[in-house]
């Protein structure tokens, strides 16, 4: 059976006239009549009758009629599935904070125009909050955030869990005693809209670290680079000071076995995670992600 005869079939069927169903498919319709005999013959069936001026069904036309609806519905998701395949020309909005858009997303982007090359990237650089609401209003298609989100209407994917760390530059570790840094020195603390910060204060607690004097980033690339020039202790995401830590320009200080975790997610709604453009985005980041620093 060709398909292009069980095309016709189902017109014919949909109408029950071969008239219509011939104008339709921008057939004559002998060819139509012609295509539906051969169908019978290589069946071995009759799958119309014509009862005065009316066309109808056969028994045996309808268990056809039945397949082919679920035949072509089946076509119809495939056209559907190509026509919004990313080698198409579209486009894809992501959120995530300045630090991942600044130090993930150039391997990420590179990575993803290397398999599709034609589809337009838009990257926003925004705060936890913010990539929440644009994400739930439909503003960006994918967000990146710490830690997880919980709402029925959001596919929440983990894609990193890291430790927070502190530390302190080379030089300082040399001339001072842990125990008396955070005494002579500014603590630098990282400021965002909440998850961080709410995290960062839990670390301290376990620490049993009270601060006096302490200064506020808002920006972990800002933390990295003040202690990297001795302005005082800082506090930091292990992936993104690893490669400080293993060169030796950072050290980790009151390092103990009682870690504090914080995590990534993916973030996207629920009815667009099934979109092409939208599930290959997220398994290039999937991919990499945790190579990323590999790459510097």
């Amino acid at each position: 059976m060709e398909l292009r005869h069980l095309k016709t079939f189902k017109y014919v069927a949909e109408y029950l006239n071969f008239t219509k169903a011939a104008r339709q498919l921008n057939f004559t319709q002998p060819a139509v009549t012609a295509q539906i005999q051969t169908l019978e013959h290589e069946l071995k069936q009759e799958l119309f009758i014509r009862v005065g001026k009316k066309t109808y069904l056969t028994p045996e036309g309808e268990i056809l009629k039945t397949y082919t609806d679920q035949l072509f519905s089946i076509v119809e998701k495939i056209e559907s599935s190509f026509t919004e395949h990313p080698n198409s020309y579209g486009n894809v909005s992501i959120a995530a904070s300045e630090n991942l858009c600044t130090n993930y997303f150039p391997y990420i982007i590179s990575e993803y125009l290397m398999l599709y090359p034609n589809l337009q990237i838009k990257l926003y650089s925004c705060k936890r909050d913010e990539i929440i609401k644009g994400i739930e209003s439909n503003k960006y298609d994918i967000g990146i955030i710490s830690g997880e989100l919980s709402k029925n209407e959001i596919t929440n994917i983990v894609i990193g869990e890291d430790d927070i760390i502190l530390i302190v530059s080379k030089d300082l570790y040399t001339r001072y005693p842990e125990d008396q840094l955070l005494m002579k020195f500014p603590f630098i603390k990282y400021h965002d809209d909440g998850y961080i910060e709410s995290i960062i204060s839990k670390y301290l607690r376990r620490k049993n670290l009270s601060l006096q004097n302490v200064i506020e980033y808002g920006s972990l690339d800002g933390i990295k680079k003040a202690v990297l020039n001795n302005i005082g202790v800082g506090v930091g995401i292990s992936v993104c000071i690893k490669k400080e830590i293993n060169n030796g320009d950072l050290v980790p200080i009151l390092v103990t076995e009682n870690k504090v975790k914080i995590q990534t997610s993916i973030i996207t709604l629920k009815e667009k995670e099934n979109l092409v453009t939208i599930q290959s985005f997220i398994k290039i980041i999937q991919k990499i992600w945790n190579n990323i620093h590999t790459l510097e």
